[in-house]
């Protein structure tokens, strides 16, 4: 038997809440959300090169989905073990 911090959701309430939190992140606080857009944070506060795509000020916009993303993968470790 293992141990959990919360009962799971059933799969019909959270996937409504996960896909309504983007929408309201982005009409509320104009942030995108999503695990993908940190491939471009990440690369512009790695390897900021000549490419415009990668040319932006990444802290300002980017820093808390490189926080969630740490989050997450800290989370997965601190579960599995």
């Amino acid at each position: 038997m293992s141990a959990s911090l919360s009962p799971r959701w059933p799969w019909y309430l959270a996937g409504p809440v996960i896909g309504l939190f983007v929408p309201a992140l982005l009409i509320l606080g104009n942030k995108v959300f999503g695990v993908s857009s940190n491939l471009r944070h990440l690369c512009s506060a790695i390897v900021p090169g000549k490419i415009d795509y990668f040319r932006y000020d990444w802290t300002r916009t980017g820093l808390w989905n490189l926080l969630f993303v740490a989050g997450i993968l800290v989370g997965g470790f601190l579960v599995s073990h």
